[in-house]
């Protein structure tokens, strides 16, 4: 019977525990650890735990007269509750109020009858009982689950041991519904502000500084983004990556003035929001940019020396017709072009209005105007065998050839991309031009053809209907499947392939070669090559790049490499860059390889050329 409530319990279900004394209890919490050594209660790991909302609960034996008890609460104003020790072991709870109604006469016999009588003949004998560690969310959820009369009788919490307390449904209900608000405005794992409530004030700010007729000052947002914590993640783990994120969001919050607003957006990303005078240019702009950036830059004796972070920043002020969206994009499109100088620089922007952002184009929305405007083009760099640097495939990589900023790279538009929902008809453009330019090569070059071409599927195309959007595609460019590698990025959450695992299957089926992209950079490597039927593995190129100089990136490479063949699949390494490299690759039985060492992305015509050339 105990076992079966265990396992009910460890599944989920609600399990109404009757304890019956300190013994038993005791007994109770032994089992549940024993059993379930990764939690301490049957409830949630949560860190607000309702102990920390207990207040002492006195003890009576079942046999204590009433009159004691009256004289107990009366004497004793804040006193809400009392626990009563049955002769058996049980444990009941009898509550103040209740009582004094009793006492009172309330129920058709007063104090001469009750005076008579021991608190046993008026105690909840089926009162609420949680563990120590109870989130405040399970609890609340638990009284709501008990009968109308007892849900606002207080809760009993037990450390597992000896220790009775208590928590007044009150002051439990009351506590969940602040932290539930906070939950709303406050990123969890930080404590900063979140996306959603820094995107609110935002707008507001927005809208202040546009009134026609009393304009506010000027809006400004700093975006700013960690250098290489992908790296940090992958030497360190993640566990280590929060503690860096944590100790970032404390000394940022410690710079911010009153009247700034710091939000974490997602990952590692963080955002300012604060107001210029209409006056001010540029120097106060990168004061503001400059302050964050040496925030970030300090060490902090909590976080492991070596990941020590830096960060670059983008530095947007709204002009006289601010738009929310507009700003936000600025800022971050200023943060990428410091991040592409080298890092932990800033960069600023000034005049950002409704349309027209200054220097700094908006391209969160105009994917689809380039796909119709054909100003994406694609470009290819070569993977060849290291044995005899024989080509096998060509990965399709696109550009935008912008008709104001010139040539853009993907870290300038692809995340505004992402964001805003325009990868699917991104990566349906880039797949149809790869499969038609392969053809094109094939029917020009022959056997000089590459023999196949790579295309990266984006998180957000996987959770449309792909496989349909991949066969049309084939059917009508005529590229034989086999010739087609989709790479699948790593990093996707786990349920999201789960749910398109049919849809690659059907391609899979079909002769479609699937590669896993960026191995290592994320926490699901295993998992993903236990549920997904691949035909390859890419191994990320930060890896490759810190493998000779880093005995922790060679070690990194050395297992995927091992783990790959071990699954039977081919072994990519992205990132190549130098001789030394592609010799170390070849030493621990790496197959492929790309990289600037190897060939840089190129256009069609070019590539054609390489491809012919003695």
């Amino acid at each position: 019977m105990l076992a079966t409530l265990i396992e009910r319990a460890a599944r989920g279900d609600t399990v109404e525990l009757n304890l019956t004394g300190d013994r038993v209890i005791g007994r109770w919490a032994h089992i549940i650890r024993r059993r379930f050594p990764a939690a301490e209660t049957l409830s949630d790991q949560a860190r607000d735990d309702i102990a920390s909302l207990a207040s002492t609960l006195r003890l009576v034996r079942a046999d204590t007269p009433c009159p004691v008890l009256d004289e107990l609460f009366r004497g004793e104003p804040g006193l809400t509750s009392v626990a009563v020790e049955g002769p058996d072991g049980r444990l009941g709870l009898i509550m103040r109020e209740r009582f004094l109604l009793v006492m009172s006469g309330a129920f058709g016999y007063g104090r001469p009858l009750t005076n008579r009588q021991t608190v046993a003949e008026i105690t909840d004998w089926h009162p609420l009982v949680l563990l120590a560690g109870t989130s405040v969310l399970t609890a609340a959820q638990r009284l709501r689950t008990r009968p109308r009369e007892a849900r606002y009788d207080d809760v009993i919490v037990s450390d597992g041991d000896t220790r009775l307390s208590s928590v007044s449904a009150a002051l439990l209900l009351d506590t969940l519904t602040e932290r539930l608000s906070a939950k709303v405005i406050r990123d969890e794992l930080t404590g900063l502000a979140n996306r959603a409530h820094f995107l609110e004030r935002l707008e507001a700010a927005c809208i202040d500084a546009s009134d026609p007729d009393e304009p506010g000052p000027r809006v400004v947002v700093a975006f700013i983004d960690l250098d290489h914590m992908k790296k940090i993640n992958d030497s360190f783990g993640h566990h280590v990556g929060d503690v860096v994120l944590t100790s970032l969001a404390a000394r940022l919050a410690a710079v911010a003035k009153e009247d700034e607003l710091v939000a974490r957006l997602g990952g590692d990303e963080f955002a300012v929001l604060t107001r210029l005078p209409e006056e001010a240019g540029e120097h106060e702009a990168k004061e503001i940019g400059d302050r964050y950036r040496a925030a970030a830059a300090e060490t902090d004796p909590a976080v492991a020396p070596a990941a020590r972070t830096k960060a670059s920043v983008g530095v947007a002020v709204s002009g006289a017709q601010a738009d929310a969206e507009t700003v936000l994009s600025a800022a971050d499109m200023a943060m990428y072009r410091a991040k592409q100088a080298g890092g932990d620089d800033v960069v600023t922007v000034l005049g950002v209005d409704a349309g027209l952002p200054g220097d700094v184009e908006q391209v969160d929305r105009s994917v689809r105007q380039a796909i119709a405007g054909d100003e994406l083009r694609l470009v290819y760099q070569p993977i060849v065998r290291i044995q005899d640097r024989s080509v096998v495939s060509v990965e399709a990589l696109v550009r935008w050839e912008h008709p104001r900023l010139g040539r853009l790279s993907p870290d300038r538009f692809l995340p505004g991309a992402e964001r805003t929902g325009q990868m699917p008809a991104l990566d349906r453009w880039v797949l149809r031009t790869a499969c038609a330019d392969l053809v094109t090569l094939t029917q020009r070059l022959g056997d000089a053809a590459p023999p196949s071409v790579n295309v990266n599927v984006s998180t957000r195309t996987l959770t449309t209907p792909f496989d349909e959007t991949v066969l049309d595609v084939l059917a009508e460019t005529g590229l034989p499947p086999d010739r087609l590698r989709l790479e699948l990025p790593e990093t996707a959450d786990l349920t999201l392939l789960a749910g398109a695992h049919a849809r690659l299957e059907r391609l899979r089926e079909a002769g479609v070669h699937l590669t896993l992209d960026d191995m290592g950079a994320g926490s699901t490597t295993l998992r993903h090559l236990s549920t997904l039927t691949v035909h390859g593995m890419k191994i990320d190129q930060v890896f490759v790049a810190g493998m000779l100089d880093n005995p922790r990136d060679h070690t990194v490479v050395k297992l995927l490499t091992d783990l790959g063949h071990g699954l039977q699949l081919r072994v990519t390494a992205e990132g190549v860059e130098t001789a030394a490299q592609l010799e170390a690759l070849a030493a621990l039985g790496v197959e492929h390889a790309q990289g600037w060492h190897i060939g840089r992305p190129a256009p069609l015509e070019d590539l054609a050329a390489t491809l012919t050339s003695p």
